[in-house]
């Protein structure tokens, strides 16, 4: 009896042993999945840029003064262009944390907030930039539907231009692109926004580099 026991107890400390190999196999697996997971989210790049057209110029501002302007076609326009497409780059690492994997609402309408309000309170604080359309742009969502005015269900609501501040800081931070809107029912000039992370170190330096424009 004594001999059966202590081969049945030896039986489960192999099951035990093996159980235990097993387990600690999966999790070397599971950990080894999850490290390739992440160095591809790392790797694989995503663009978070919104859906607003190239202007036909693009005007420089630094606070209140007029720092100069680019004319489309242009070296420095193009350069421009280039920059400001490449700057809403980043990883799907870096999109996911962020909590702006590519996606984004036209927001502002329930906020009434003036344009001017935006101009003196956040804009003309350091450099912005201003992109000018020779013909009224329709406001769209990311998904390409048209942005309706929540004051009558058929009116589109159109812009001429779009503004955003620029920062020498060279990290991915929360950039609001300004769309001056007027409603048919309303007077006054309003500015809806569309929030995104950016980085707009490059545009900064580019925009600094030239002295005249």
């Amino acid at each position: 009896m004594a001999n059966e026991e202590l081969m049945l107890d030896h039986e489960m400390v192999k099951r035990k042993k093996k159980a235990g190999k097993i387990t600690a196999l999966i999790a070397l697996v599971l950990t080894a999945v999850l490290a390739v997971l992440i160095i591809i989210a790392a790797c694989v790049p995503v663009n978070l840029k919104p859906n607003i057209d190239a202007p036909d110029r693009i005007a420089v501002y630094n606070q209140t003064a007029r720092y100069g302007e680019f004319e489309k076609d242009r070296d420095q326009y193009n350069s421009f262009m280039e920059k400001f497409n490449n700057m809403y780059d980043a990883s799907y690492l870096v999109s996911l944390f962020s909590g702006r994997l590519g996606s984004y609402n036209v927001e502002g309408q329930k906020e009434n907030v003036l344009l001017s309000k935006v101009m003196s309170d956040e804009l003309q604080k350091g450099y912005y930039v201003e992109f000018k359309y020779d013909q009224p742009q329709t406001l769209k969502n990311q998904d390409g539907s048209i942005h309706y005015s929540i004051y009558a269900s058929n009116e589109t609501l159109t812009y001429t231009s779009v503004y955003f501040a620029i920062s020498e800081t060279d990290r991915l931070n929360t950039l609001n692109i300004y769309i001056p809107v007027k409603y048919r029912s309303k007077s006054d000039t309003y500015a809806l926004h569309i929030s995104q992370k950016a980085n707009t170190h490059d545009i900064f330096e580019h925009i600094t580099d030239y002295k005249t424009f």
